[in-house]
């Protein structure tokens, strides 16, 4: 990690250096709140976060519980990620655990297991029951990987996958 940087100093005050800052970050991408402390902090504005995030927080440009709805059904689109690695992301992203579950859970509803038949036909290039044993071992894998549960890989190659972690 960079150490912070000192902010510029311009005619403009502090705060309202850290809030162009702020709004900057944002009109890049959506972010968490996490993300804007973290840059702001890197940028010299330790002083200034809390002020700013509620300032944001305030104008409705900062919410973590639309970023994760918004974000969480980007990640479970059909044939991208599972729930499990979806759930991770947000997690790293700075969304609280219980937060990110029920917003991966609201994007999937109940069709894990089709959006994982999707990813295996993507990724096998037509019908995964024409692969070998071999083949849809490797294919298992590769959707246990994305974070598909063992119960959704199972039912969607036909192959037994033991899904103990799924308890």
């Amino acid at each position: 990690m960079r150490p912070p940087r000192p902010p510029t100093t311009t005619s403009r005050s502090s705060a309202s250096s850290a809030r162009a800052r702020a709004l900057r970050l944002l009109a890049a991408r959506p972010r968490t709140e996490a993300q804007i402390r973290e840059r702001l902090v890197q940028a010299g504005f330790a002083d200034e976060v809390e002020g700013v995030v509620a300032w944001l927080k305030d104008l409705r440009y900062l919410d973590d519980a639309a970023f994760a709805r918004d974000r969480a059904a980007g990640l479970v689109a059909p044939g991208r990620l599972g729930p499990r690695m979806a759930e991770r992301r947000l997690v790293a992203a700075g969304i609280p655990r219980e937060e990110a579950r029920r917003a991966v859970q609201e994007a999937l509803g109940d069709d894990e297991v089709a959006r994982c038949r999707t990813l295996a036909e993507r990724r096998a290039r037509g019908s995964p029951a024409a692969r070998d044993d071999r083949g849809k071992s490797r294919l298992s894998r590769f959707i246990l990987g994305r974070g598909f549960s063992g119960r959704a890989v199972s039912a969607a190659l036909g192959v037994y996958v033991d899904d103990a972690e799924d308890r």
